[in-house]
């Protein structure tokens, strides 16, 4: 729906953009896109709203928290408008395909919602804005475009010039029946595998380190005869970069093709996402999540196997319509044996469209609660005994960032996705480090220098 003209003056054609994403590693992935995008075409971006000619939204749907929080954003967002009427209120992502004309009545003032796979024409939209203002609203499902969203090959303007996420699918085609992503982002459909080697190695060339392959399902990738294990195997054998990671595996989808190219091809960090999300198979089967409980451990039985080292996280839904007590202690029963690294936690909530909408949320609000405060103070305890195993241990950190709390410390990750704070006063930024660790807590390793500087000891064996 394109909306009246506004008796408005001419609006220059190069503008400020401010934009602010909510939401999984993808909406982060598009935002970048969409930066580099608008700064091809000449518009600039700043981190004050205040001085933003366009006030973009990137918006999760997932969970009805982050709706929330992005519909009270825009609420603050409106004054700017309100003092300069020619400021643009922008919307795109999930909430914008969700929510369609429904979040236009609600907030007559938004010039512009757009779903994900139509944010990529923000620049046009921006372009044609002559005098008047726009209201677009998102397509349905059906007329979702299999192949227009990967025309342009571009790199994303990351925050993190040494780590970067890669879309290597959109969509979904699982339909769990609490998540509403096959609704908002459509089909499941998959990125040509030359175009994402390519932009591995222009990343690697641009100074990064580390990429981190997505998609809603990255184990159901496939394209021309290539599977996802072929995927990782082209990507450590024909690019440069150093480490490569991977999320979000499903549990169906983990063939032992797969197991085996992780445990072997030297750049594919140890680390598996692997949303349980309930430990009882009453509750999976409602989930529509497609495997046993059994099925579970004996998958996790199988990677710890054939990767002796591998680092597991998952997702975790207290409270799933339903659910006893019994159910959900058959989740924590799950969880003691995994000795999960670390979990994404939550309590459940009412998705809108979905299939879970339609079955009584019987379980009371004050239960769910109790039951993620249990599932939060379980993964804590689990996650401080394993990394207190790690003291005295030397490992490899890519170092990304200063440390938030002490800007005299660094910041980085391990191959196993281990959150670590160094001691160190040269400049360790980018540089993959030898780090023994002499303190853990439940979510973060300490540690000094302790040995060769990785990439110094690489150069000199190409020496």
């Amino acid at each position: 729906m394109i909306g009246q003209a506004d008796p408005y003056q001419e609006i220059p054609m190069s503008k400020k953009v401010y934009l602010q994403t909510f939401g999984c590693q993808m909406n982060v992935y598009d935002s970048e896109r969409l930066t580099s995008l608008l700064l091809l075409e000449g518009h600039k971006i700043t981190n004050n709203p205040k001085d933003a000619d366009v006030i973009v939204l990137n918006t999760c749907s997932v969970r009805e928290k982050a709706e929330k929080r992005a519909l009270g954003r825009l609420s603050e967002f409106y004054r700017y408008k309100q003092k300069n009427p020619q400021v643009m209120l922008v919307v795109i992502g999930c909430m914008a395909q969700r929510m369609g004309e429904e979040l236009v009545k609600q907030m007559p003032y938004l010039n512009l919602v757009l779903g994900p796979d139509q944010i990529f024409q923000l620049p046009i939209y921006l372009e044609n804005n002559k005098g008047y203002s726009q209201v677009a609203v998102c397509p349905s499902r059906e007329d979702f475009d299999s192949h227009k969203i990967w025309e342009q090959e571009i790199l994303p303007e990351r925050k993190t010039p040494y780590t970067s996420f890669i879309a290597i699918s959109r969509g979904c085609d699982n339909f769990c029946s609490y998540c509403v992503v096959p609704y908002v982002r459509g089909p499941e459909r998959h990125r040509p595998t030359d175009q994402i080697i390519r932009e591995i190695q222009f990343l690697t060339e641009s100074g990064c380190k580390e990429v981190t392959l997505i998609g809603q399902n990255v184990n159901s990738y496939k394209f021309k005869g290539k599977d996802f294990a072929d995927l990782l195997e082209m990507a450590n054998d024909q690019t440069t970069i150093d480490w490569i990671r991977f999320m979000t595996s499903h549990p169906k989808d983990l063939p032992g093709k797969l197991i085996d190219k992780i445990a072997t091809l030297p750049k594919i960090c140890k680390h598996i996402h692997l949303p349980l999300q309930a430990g009882s198979d009453k509750i999976l089967e409602k989930m529509n999540r497609n495997y046993t409980a059994g099925d579970y451990l004996k998958l996790v039985e199988r990677m710890k196997e054939r990767i002796g080292d591998v680092s597991l996280s998952t997702d975790v839904i207290a409270g799933f319509p339903t659910e006893t007590k019994e159910d959900f202690k058959k989740t924590l029963d799950i969880m003691k044996k995994v000795k999960f690294d670390s979990a994404f936690m939550f309590r459940y909530s009412i998705r809108v469209g979905t299939k879970a909408a339609s079955l009584i949320d019987d379980v009371p609000e004050e239960e769910k609660l109790e039951r993620l405060h249990v599932l939060i103070k379980l993964q804590k305890e689990i996650s401080k005994k394993k990394n207190q195993k790690l003291l005295g241990k030397t490992f490899q950190v890519l170092v990304d960032d200063k440390s938030k709390r002490d800007k005299n410390r660094w910041k980085g990750k391990t191959k196993t996705n281990k959150t670590v704070i160094i001691e160190g006063d040269r400049n360790l930024l980018g540089k993959i480090v030898s780090v023994k660790i002499n303190g853990a807590d439940s979510f973060t390793l300490f540690g000094n220098l302790g040995g060769v500087n990785f990439d110094e000891k690489i150069c000199r064996l190409q020496l």
